[in-house]
């Protein structure tokens, strides 16, 4: 058994320590304090799992205590979730706002104070888990980012036969430099990586000129001092390494204002390009050019102390010349036939490819699945062969990871959903088109029954992974199927009719995977329509809140009913209930085309009729709720007979027709 992860509660009120300690003792090691200020004390020695922490204190309250916490680089990562009998919803916010997990009402309900400290530990290790995975997976972009622009300036130094080596050498020189002139560490490697580039505007510069033997013509040398405007061009939009475009751009400018290409002068050149403005020169003057050999050292230091205060920045040069006298900057430079080789490109450090990185556009970087682009491109290619099958796969109650455990568990998620994609096959195209959405396609689908082979696929590993993955308890995939020459025979089409199954499964908790050319009429029968009236009612019933409707992943529905039944209450109103639902006038079945239509001019029909004080919104693909608020009867009979008028009107046909039911609620969310 592992060691017990270590929950520290910070509580004035000693019954409320014991008894959370004692509740908690079993599975956690506890620790209790009674102030802010033993709290911190304990903090300076060690680090707990969780933090229990009461609001209203005595000297330090509990907000104060955990603004300390934000401030602090390693207590701000402890997870906190706070104590309190307030329950207003003002102080609920305002624990949010401080950055906590999460708060407990007092007294303490036992079930409900472990599942949340459970959770919380949990989300907090799923936390700690993706940011490991994000260092790591940082490292190797820098790691591919660091071998691209080695492999750039070693393509560039190639184009010269005599700079071999020329950039990685003056990078070496930058650094030494600017640690001489007391730059910080992450300064200094910056400029490394600044430096490594400064050439790069060469590249478009033509080998003839840059290994003529013979004296340059002015168009020639135009042609020269355009690397720099040219490199600076290249590398503006490179956001990793700051100012790496200054050195392309200025490193050939003058302390006196006579360089090029703008005529900076002192200070206004960025410091980054004075400094690789004097290495540069340097290790021009000692390596072998094709117009003469190296320069001797004595003749070397003569003509950097000739250009200090004219070509160069005196303070750089003096600084340069200690460097040099001291030995150090010399005795490990990288010559000429050190320079490090070109990597090969398609694998790195690990065996990591340049896709895995999320480098590479192609792919999306948090899933390591294909971009959304490049996804619609292989399945458009693929599509070519005459058949396939596009699933729109939706994650249900996904928003609610965010808002409960953040983003860091949402990512995680995802991450986890891609992951069962890949494991279902590696020869299916998948690619994330949206926060929570996917496009999964299968080449050489024929038939309605090779997809739904496919798909009960995907959901079977789908609930395993449930089991091995607390996170996704709550988690359900909406998946909408489209099929090649059914559907269309393009990948727009496909991709549209695929996306209207999904809103369809969307609107209806009765199914989650629906076939577009399937009929979309489920509801048939005025039967049918009154059990579902009833269910609803039911579930009001059995509610104390919109916690019951909720639970038919309706929340916004039940948001609603929690407002209308307070306003109610205060108001001594009763409340109508009446949903409303289109089905095929003679009993068969109905295209989703069709239904959709009908479902739109069903909702212009009653926003029309409604009243202010009235609220309704979408029950299912074919049906719409309404509460009337404190209606007589004849009041409802003149609101539906409007609505019905204004539905045939707008829709202009009767082979989809309307019906309604009608259920009187009470203030207290009981049926008559």
């Amino acid at each position: 058994m592992g060691t017990k992860k270590i929950v520290l509660i910070v509580d004035d009120d000693r019954m409320n320590l014991v008894t959370a300690q004692n509740l908690l003792t079993e599975e956690y090691k506890v620790v209790g304090v009674n102030s802010g200020k033993q709290a911190f004390k304990y903090l300076e020695k060690h680090t707990p799992d969780l933090i229990l922490l009461d609001i209203f204190m005595p000297e330090i309250s509990g907000f104060e205590v955990m603004k300390q916490l934000q401030e602090h680089e390693e207590w701000r990562k402890i997870p906190v979730i706070f104590l309190t009998a307030d329950r207003k919803s003002e102080t609920e916010s305002e624990c949010f706002r401080l950055g906590a997990y999460d708060f407990i009402t007092k007294p303490f309900e036992p079930t409900v104070m472990l599942n949340r400290v459970r959770r919380t530990i949990e989300l907090d290790g799923y936390r700690r888990n993706l940011q490991k995975r994000l260092d790591e997976k940082t490292r190797e972009v820098e790691l591919v980012t660091i071998q691209a622009i080695t492999t750039v300036a070693n393509t560039i130094d190639a184009k010269d036969d005599y700079t071999k080596g020329h950039s990685l050498r003056v990078a070496y020189y930058s650094e030494h430099l600017a640690r001489k002139i007391g730059w910080s560490e992450e300064d200094v490697q910056n400029i490394h990586y600044i430096a490594l580039l400064h050439d790069i505007g060469k590249i478009g510069v033509p080998d003839s000129v840059l290994n003529k033997p013979f004296k340059l013509t002015d168009v020639e040398f135009e042609l020269i001092k355009n690397h720099t405007v040219m490199g600076a061009e290249i590398l503006k939009d490179i956001k990793m390494f700051p100012n790496v475009s200054l050195g392309a751009k200025y490193h050939h400018e003058r302390y006196d204002g006579r360089g090029y290409p703008n005529g900076l002068k002192g200070e206004e050149i960025p410091m980054v390009a004075r400094i690789i403005g004097i290495v540069d020169s340097y290790d021009a003057m000692t390596s072998n050019r094709v117009y003469r050999k190296r320069l001797q050292d004595e003749i070397v230091r003569q003509e950097l102390l000739k250009g200090k205060g004219t070509q160069f920045d005196p303070f750089l040069v003096d600084r340069f010349l200690e460097l040099l006298d001291e030995g150090e900057v010399l005795k490990s430079v990288p010559q000429e036939d050190m320079a490090m080789p070109v990597f090969n490109t398609d694998k790195i450090y690990g065996g990591v490819t340049k896709e895995e990185t999320g480098l590479n556009s192609r792919m999306d970087y948090l899933t390591g699945l294909l971009g959304r682009e490049q996804g619609e491109r292989e399945i458009t290619e693929s599509l070519r062969n005459g058949s396939g099958c596009i699933m729109m796969i939706d994650l249900d109650d996904f928003k609610d990871i965010n808002e409960k455990y953040g983003h860091l568990a949402g990512d995680y998620v995802l991450k986890l959903i891609a992951d069962i994609f890949k494991e279902v096959s590696q020869q299916d195209i998948v690619c994330r088109i949206g926060g929570d959405e996917f496009l999964y396609y299968i080449g050489g689908v024929k038939t309605q029954e090779e997809a739904q082979k496919k798909i009960d696929e995907i959901l079977e590993l789908f609930e395993e992974k449930k089991k091995e993955h607390n996170i996704l308890h709550d988690i359900k995939l909406s998946i909408g199927v489209s099929l090649f020459g059914a559907d269309g025979g393009n990948f727009a089409e496909l991709a549209r009719k695929a996306d209207k199954a999904l809103y369809h499964v969307k609107q209806s908790d009765k199914q989650c995977v629906y076939m577009f050319y399937q009929s979309a009429s489920t509801i048939k029968t005025l039967e049918q329509s009154k059990a579902d009236l009833n269910r609803l009612v039911n579930m009001l019933e059995n509610s104390n809140s919109y916690q019951g409707a909720f639970q038919i992943d309706y929340g916004e529905f039940g948001r609603v009913y929690d407002f209308v039944q307070h306003y109610s209450q205060r108001n001594d109103q009763e409340m109508q209930l009446i949903l409303f639902t289109l089905f095929s006038a003679d009993g068969g079945d109905v295209k989703l085309d069709q239904m959709e239509q009908a479902m739109q001019c069903m909702e212009q029909a009653i926003i029309k009729s409604l009243r202010g004080v009235d609220v309704g919104t979408r029950y299912s693909s074919s049906q719409f709720v309404v509460i009337l608020m404190g209606a007589d009867k004849a009041n409802i009979r003149i609101v539906t007979d409007r609505i019905v008028q204004n539905y045939f009107k707008l829709y202009g046909k009767r082979d989809i027709t309307l019906a309604y039911d009608i259920a009187n609620l009470r203030g207290d969310g009981k049926a008559d």
